[in-house]
This record gives structure tokens, C-alpha cells and sequence, in this order.
């Protein structure tokens, strides 16, 4: 999770809890609240962040939404255990029936289709929607020039400044074959980006 987008959804979060005037917190306790949240939920995506306030206030979770007009650490702690809970007991094993979409043809993958969607939602290189895909299109078709050592150093940059939590960045630099499909997903996105001008 990255800094500046943390803030909106704890802002968010304030408003949906009721929680304002001289009971918002301090900025001591916001700064410490968003350093536990990249140091202890560095995995866990915005859109779950923003989703477990809405689901405590809804009181769709296992803890009392009630915040007796004092958000604390404490407070934020509960609530994300209970939404780990509610994902734990809501989740639905994947369908085997859908066909991953490595295993289809590239040549069947409309490139200016997953561009529209990454236009429409734009992400970090590594969520790009068929991200490796796209790189086949690019690679076979010569649409791009890059630098293999170049983009190999971006994307040890971009997974040291990623926001995710120590022990990820470590394992992910770590894994060749997972660095080789960041790479590769960094390619798609600089491609993508000069369409984009």
C-alpha cells in the first residue's frame, strides 16, 4: 500500500466509523496507524481496506462497529482481524471450469482490448490484466524496444519502493521466474504508457 493512498481510505473509514471534530485522531496516531498498516497489512489491497469499513459499519463482522467516538489503533486492529475472519469464512474455492488465460493462444488476445481495460483502471505494473499476455503480443510483434537490463533494474527499483511488507520484497526478489513476469509486466506497462501519449 502505498503512502498517499492510505490516507484517503483511513479519511474514508473516519467518516463512515462518525468519528470527527476534536475526536479524529492525532497526527502521532494517524502516522503510526499507517505505518502499522504497511508494516503488518502491506498485502492487503486498498479496495479491502475501504471494503472492511464499510463491512464493520454494515456489522457484517464479528466485532461491535461501535467506536464510542474513539478510533485508536486498538480499534483498527479488531476490525481488520474480523475482516480477515469474514474472508476466511466467506471464501469460495475457484471454479477449475475457467480457463487460465496463459493457456490461451495469443494470437486470440485482442492487445487493444486489455489496453482499454488498463486505460479505464490503471494499476501498478504488476496488476496489469493479462499482463504476460500482452507481453507476448508485444514481444512477437516487435511493437517495442526495450533494454533487458534496464527494465531488470526498474523492476528491482519499482518491488524495493512497492509498499509490500519486507519478507515479500525479499521472497519476490528471490524468485527468478517472478522477477523474469515482473519484467516482463514492466514492458507492457511502458509500452502502454507511450500509447497513453
Amino acid at each position: 500500500m502505498a503512502f498517499n493512498q492510505i490516507s484517503p481510505v483511513l479519511a474514508k473509514g473516519l467518516m463512515l466509523l462518525g468519528i470527527k471534530g476534536d475526536k479524529l485522531p492525532s497526527q502521532p496516531e494517524v502516522d503510526y496507524m499507517i505505518k502499522m498498516l504497511q508494516e503488518d497489512y502491506g498485502n492487503l489491497p486498498i479496495g479491502e481496506l475501504d471494503l472492511s469499513f464499510e463491512l464493520m459499519v454494515k456489522g457484517k463482522l464479528d466485532e461491535n462497529p461501535e467506536t464510542y467516538q474513539n478510533f485508536s489503533v486498538l480499534y483498527l486492529t479488531r476490525m481488520l482481524g474480523s475482516y480477515a475472519r469474514f474472508v476466511i469464512a466467506n471464501y469460495i474455492e475457484p471454479r477449475e471450469t475457467i480457463e487460465p488465460a496463459r493457456q490461451i493462444a495469443p494470437e486470440k488476445i485482442d492487445l487493444d482490448f486489455i489496453y482499454e481495460i488498463f486505460k479505464k483502471e490503471p494499476v501498478p505494473f504488476w496488476d496489469i490484466f493479462m499482463g504476460l499476455t500482452a507481453f507476448d503480443i508485444i514481444y512477437t510483434q516487435n511493437l517495442f524496444n526495450f533494454n533487458f537490463i534496464d527494465t531488470l533494474e526498474k523492476t528491482i527499483e519499482a518491488v524495493k519502493h512497492s509498499g509490500w511488507d519486507k519478507r515479500k520484497i525479499k521472497q519476490v526478489l528471490r524468485n527468478e521466474q517472478e522477477m523474469e513476469n515482473l519484467c516482463r509486466k514492466l514492458v507492457v506497462y511502458e509500452y502502454f504508457l507511450t500509447l497513453n501519449k
